[in-house]
């Protein structure tokens, strides 16, 4: 098994591959039990004593690949708790120290908490996340707030990470939003990871009741069907960044296949155990990290980089009050800078 954490760079959404997402097994018990502390590790092998047949001695590109492992670190929800950003950032540094290659992602709805987001808006989350250094952002309905001229300008053109949304549009379907894709490729050891996001078209609240109408909307659904054939053409392995609730996850996975993880939003929910939707070899899995910078989620597949299957999936939620982690400095700093936010 190759190293946890393998080195990954950015694959453009649009480039022509073959390859196909296939799900996988059962979850097993996360690897990290302990949250307080990280032991140094060895890394973890597989070998064969298997004699090789003499065809195979010929060929060596016949035998067998080893496992690659992506890893995820996750948050969802965090609604502009800003005092607690800087322990947040701190248990992030700690599982990017142990995995350092992990892809950071973030599933919508990092700011509004009144009346500081009405006050500053998107500016302070904004420095927050870079000076994270997110990869990736799943838009949240709190992120059109202010309506999607304020939401292009003053988040998605701040934030350095790749910002995606599938089922919103400017204008017309497929009339994406300003630097915003429906999905990202990264390539992790060889294996192509596809992230795509989606988010409930409803928006409004009844305190916020124009939320998201100056948006083309698709339902999670219909730009699923609209987006996977293209999508399982160019990646291996395919992670959904929802922002919809986990009954509406689950509904999704019925009508779509090819979904291996979803990284789930919006409900606050916390996730014990990655919940499970179809039977193996069309298992797809659930994680969702609560809300309000309480928890930071862990995801680690295990994929066949032949096959491209998800062999092994384990997913930990490690509390943020009791993590064993220094705050981060730089965050701090951050929110010093605003005075009381």
């Amino acid at each position: 098994m190759n190293t946890i954490g393998s080195s990954f760079s950015s694959v453009s959404q649009y480039s022509a591959l073959n390859n196909s997402s296939s799900v996988g097994v059962s979850s097993s018990k996360p690897e990290v039990k302990d949250y307080a502390s990280f032991a140094s590790e060895d890394s973890v092998s597989v070998s064969s004593d298997i004699a090789l047949s003499a065809t195979d001695k010929v060929s060596d590109s016949r035998k067998k690949s080893e496992p690659v492992t992506i890893t995820i670190i996750s948050t969802n929800d965090m609604h502009g708790k800003y005092d607690r950003m800087p322990k947040v950032a701190g248990v992030v540094d700690a599982l990017r120290e142990k995995y350092p290659d992990a892809i950071l992602v973030d599933g919508g709805d990092s700011t509004y908490n009144p009346p500081a987001s009405t006050k500053n808006r998107f500016e302070p989350m904004t420095k927050i996340l870079n000076a994270m250094d997110y990869d990736i952002i799943g838009l949240g309905n709190h992120e059109f707030q202010f309506g999607k001229e304020a939401t292009v300008k003053e988040f998605v053109n701040k934030v350095d990470a790749d910002v995606i949304a599938g089922n919103v549009h400017a204008d017309k379907v497929g009339g994406y939003l300003e630097n915003v894709s429906p999905y990202v490729i990264k390539e992790v050891g060889g294996v192509k990871v596809a992230f795509v996001s989606m988010l409930e078209p409803k928006m409004h609240t009844k305190a916020n009741p124009h939320v998201g109408k100056d948006l083309v909307k698709e339902t999670p659904v219909e730009a699923m069907r609209r987006l996977m054939p293209e999508i399982e053409q160019k990646a291996d392995v395919v992670v959904a960044v929802t922002h919809q609730g986990l009954n509406d996850d689950r509904k999704m996975l019925k009508q779509i296949s090819g979904v291996d993880l979803v990284l789930a939003a919006h409900d606050h929910a916390i996730t014990e155990e990655p919940i499970e939707v179809g039977k193996y070899p069309n298992t797809s899995y659930i994680v969702e990290s609560g809300s309000h910078c309480k928890m930071v989620g862990l995801s680690q597949l295990t994929v066949d980089p032949d096959s491209g299957e998800v062999i092994d999936f384990q997913f930990t939620n490690y509390p943020v009050q009791t993590f064993n982690a220094k705050p981060n400095e730089e965050v701090a700093k951050i929110i010093k800078d605003y005075g009381k936010l």
